[in-house]
């Protein structure tokens, strides 16, 4: 494979943390629709280690995660949807290493910190911190993410 343009390497650097940033705040906003664009039509959303450290919950909520692998971007919206309905989220994301492997694949690791409130906005039901590992292709209308997994170094349910 030939060297990548140093300008086109930061270039896509900043488009992909521009869609992370984009998935972050489309989801807390609600956005779904919109929400949608960010994932390629083959993507696969492995949110296994949503509410436990290892994606192995013994019992109650977070046994509840272990099976959560969602392929196909109108899946994996509509899991998002379900999964967080009208709840009061934010999600932050930062320190992003983004590798590029290719002028149109790449992959990456976000570190993350997520905040989730019941419906009423008032008592909090989780908080965790851990990273999203991605992977991501650059197609016609711009870069997607192709591949999502969370895994978690801190989880506290409510």
């Amino acid at each position: 494979m030939a060297a990548i343009d140093p300008i086109a390497r930061l270039i896509a650097t900043e488009e992909i943390k521009q869609l992370k940033a984009r998935y972050f705040r489309l989801m807390d906003g609600k956005d779904f629709a919109a929400l949608r664009s960010v994932f390629a039509d083959d993507a696969v959303f492995d949110a296994r280690a949503s509410l436990s450290i290892d994606g192995q919950g013994e019992s109650g909520r977070a046994a509840e995660s272990n099976d959560w692998v969602y392929s196909g971007g109108d899946v994996i919206i509509d899991f998002i949807r379900a999964a967080i309905g009208t709840q009061r989220t934010v999600h932050h994301g930062h320190c992003h290493e983004i590798e590029l492997l290719s002028e149109t694949e790449a992959r990456g690791v976000i570190a993350m910190e997520d905040q989730i409130w019941d419906e009423s906005g008032e008592t909090l039901t989780l908080h965790g911190m851990g990273h999203y590992h991605e992977t991501y292709r650059k197609e016609a209308d711009g870069w997607r993410i192709v591949t999502s997994r969370i895994t978690r170094l801190h989880v506290i349910l409510g």
